[in-house]
């Protein structure tokens, strides 16, 4: 089994707020996809926050309808 295999095994037996604490912490330590500003990665996590805080989103069938016009 890889490090990585182990590691993550190791991490999935961890309660999910240390879960959701050690993904972040990982994907802060990554760059950015090419096409994605820092102004970007802010909009993200702010609507992530919203999402976690519990607001409502937008329903997939109007977003459809938005792209469609």
């Amino acid at each position: 089994m890889s490090a990585a295999a182990k590691l993550l095994a190791e991490a999935m037996l961890l309660p999910a707020e240390e879960r959701e604490d050690l993904a972040a912490t990982l994907l802060d330590s990554l760059e950015p996809p090419p096409g994605i500003s820092i102004e970007d990665t802010e909009e993200i996590e702010r609507r992530a926050a919203e999402a976690r805080a519990g607001a409502p989103g937008i329903p997939w069938d109007e977003v459809k309808r938005g792209l469609a016009k």
